[in-house]
């Protein structure tokens, strides 16, 4: 709000009242600027004000969550959609937003955290404070966002469970070829099992060795290409599939959400092993690129894809630059990755 110069060079003037916008540009210069939102301010206060309707939390709840639904996973709606019921539970009333104080909300973290842990409290307040963010930002309601004023609550340092070797041969030989299919593209491509399922052959290039994953992990929930180098082992993977797909559909793999959810921990149970998930793996195979000293931290960062960069930019680059050397290490260092089943096979052939 205010006075500024735009990149253009020529002046702009901007104000909000009573929840509506006034803006103008095109003044030659600050002292034209400024006056005319003078002027401006003066004669809408002059104007008979109207009594605008209190906007209630579950008001802004809801129109925050259809603002999101078509940018965010559905998982992560849901859960916000979760928290501000929750939220809305522990008030025992909707209200309007604007009667909500920082010290509501801070009852609700605290309670939240003495049932469920400091980290569930801190997810809940990040969840809050987005939703008035967005409240703010659209200007739909006036004030400040009250969980500014709230801290977070410390949390033990969280570290995620690194199955080793082993383990994940074990998972491998007690899955089904569709089941090892799918953990051989996770692992070659250190991908998430959302990503993965989202597959389609148009997302698959054998001539040119790569291949297409969709990705909503970033800022803003948009739905984003990352390309990514196909090694010789993963190139087996998928062309044996393709050979033997089913033509009815475009779909990589068919699994259904339910056997998605339950089969990482169906396979540790049968292989006897402790439970893991999909995430795992990338941090597994994450470690043993990082261990080898063969692959840079850089190129780690690029295979697992978590700093923001423009496709078109990097798609021939990332594929035959540092990403596809860190890809052969993969394919050729890493010799414990089905070595257990190969020893069976072999056990069998002497039998």
């Amino acid at each position: 709000m205010g006075v500024w110069k735009s990149k253009r060079g020529w002046w702009v003037a901007k104000f909000n009242h009573q929840g509506k916008r006034y803006k103008r540009e095109g003044f030659k210069t600050r002292r034209v600027a400024v006056l005319w939102e003078a002027n401006k301010r003066q004669e809408v206060n002059a104007r008979p004000s109207k009594e605008i309707p209190m906007l209630s939390f579950q008001e802004l709840a809801t129109a925050y969550l259809e603002d999101i639904r078509p940018r965010m996973q559905l998982n992560t709606v849901r859960q916000k959609a979760f928290v501000y019921r929750s939220f809305l539970a522990f008030l025992g009333a909707d209200v309007p937003v604007v009667i909500i104080t920082a010290k509501q909300i801070g009852d609700y973290l605290n309670d939240r955290a003495i049932k469920d842990g400091n980290k569930a409290a801190n997810l809940d307040l990040r969840d809050l404070k987005a939703l008035y963010n967005w409240g703010l930002r659209q200007e739909i309601m006036e004030g400040r966002n009250p969980c500014n004023a709230i801290q977070k609550y410390p949390e033990e340092p969280y570290r995620a469970y690194v199955p080793p070797p082993e383990d994940i041969d074990k998972v491998r030989m007690a899955a089904t070829i569709d089941e090892r299919d799918f953990l051989d593209v996770v692992y070659h491509l250190l991908a998430r099992k959302s990503e993965v399922d989202r597959l389609t052959w148009e997302d698959i290039n054998f001539e040119q060795l790569w291949v297409r994953l969709y990705t909503r992990k970033r800022r803003g929930g948009e739905l984003q290409e990352d390309y990514l180098p196909i090694n010789d082992t993963l190139y087996k993977v998928l062309y044996d599939r393709w050979k033997r797909r089913d033509k009815s559909t475009t779909k990589v793999f068919q699994f259904t959400g339910k056997q998605l959810r339950d089969m990482m921990e169906k396979l540790c149970e049968r292989a006897e092993v402790k439970p893991f998930g999909f995430h795992a793996i990338r941090h597994h195979v994450s470690s043993i690129l990082n261990d080898s000293g063969k692959a840079s931290m850089k190129q780690i960062q690029k295979l697992l894809r978590h700093r923001r960069q423009s496709t078109t930019e990097n798609y021939l680059h990332s594929i035959e630059g540092s990403l596809r050397h860190a890809a052969r290490i993969l394919n050729g260092a890493v010799a414990h990755y089905g070595t257990l089943e190969e020893e069976e096979q072999s056990k069998k052939a002497q039998d």
